[in-house]
């Protein structure tokens, strides 16, 4: 097909003088036919013709390869790791993923939906309750982490009054820790932690309840202990460290 279109195309120019065609014209049609060889010369009839995937360094299709073109200029998601590889039950890495993505139904979003909402913080009624206030920054929970992680032996990890973000805090104190048992058991005592306080708060909000630290605490202990039952192995870990253990 294409030795025949450069025939046809030889023989429009000929029909026409030197001069009869327009520049542009002309030129147009003598890159064409240009192109015309120099893709005839690129073909090798001679070898056979194999299918080359780009995704491979090899060329070689595979399924991996294939399943990572679908994440082909997507963005990381930071705390992926410590949520969805620590050991807690489903539901409360799925609350932390929401505490990520701030989708929490805390006061500043009911706000911006201009939806009744609290006007401070149930727990310390002292600021506007934004996930990160109700979680790192706000005193009730401040005071919460350091009696809580004071019990695993991680006191040195708990979070200090400049602390603004949870999962900046989070991320820090993780990375202080060595890979490993500990590690895992940090993680998993944080998400505990988190979980502890937003039901803590709910019950203030939907239920009248007062805010109680021992109460929280002692919900956290019995929590702890479920879950070391369950297979938290780093949470387990923890608590084999501990003096008297």
């Amino acid at each position: 097909m294409g030795n025949a279109l450069q025939t046809l195309l030889l023989a429009f120019l000929e029909l026409f003088p030197r001069g009869g065609l327009s520049s542009a014209l002309s030129r147009t049609l003598s890159l064409t036919m240009l192109g015309f060889q120099t893709f005839r010369e690129l073909l090798q009839p001679e070898v056979e013709d194999r299918h080359i995937w780009r995704l491979s360094s090899n060329g070689q299709y595979s399924t991996k390869s294939a399943y990572d073109g679908f994440f082909l200029g997507s963005t990381l998601f930071g705390p992926w790791e410590r949520i969805w590889k620590s050991w807690a039950p489903s539901k409360c890495r799925f609350f932390m993923w929401l505490v990520a993505h701030n989708r929490c139904w805390t006061a500043d979003r009911l706000a911006r939906r201009r939806l009744p909402h609290p006007e401070y913080c149930p727990l310390c009624d002292q600021e506007e309750e934004t996930i990160d206030h109700l979680l790192v920054h706000c005193v009730f929970a401040r005071e919460f982490w350091f009696i809580l992680l004071r019990q695993v032996g991680l006191l040195i990890l708990s979070p200090q009054p400049t602390e603004l973000s949870f999962h900046a805090w989070w991320e820090k104190a993780s990375s202080s820790t060595a890979d490993g048992l500990i590690r895992q058991g940090l993680n998993s005592v944080i998400i505990l932690g988190a979980w502890t306080i937003w039901n803590h708060r709910n019950g203030c909000v939907f239920d009248g309840a007062a805010p109680s630290l021992a109460g929280a605490l002692i919900l956290a202990s019995e929590e702890r202990r479920l879950w070391s039952m369950a297979g938290a192995r780093g949470l387990s870990f923890l608590t084999a460290l501990l003096p008297g253990s």
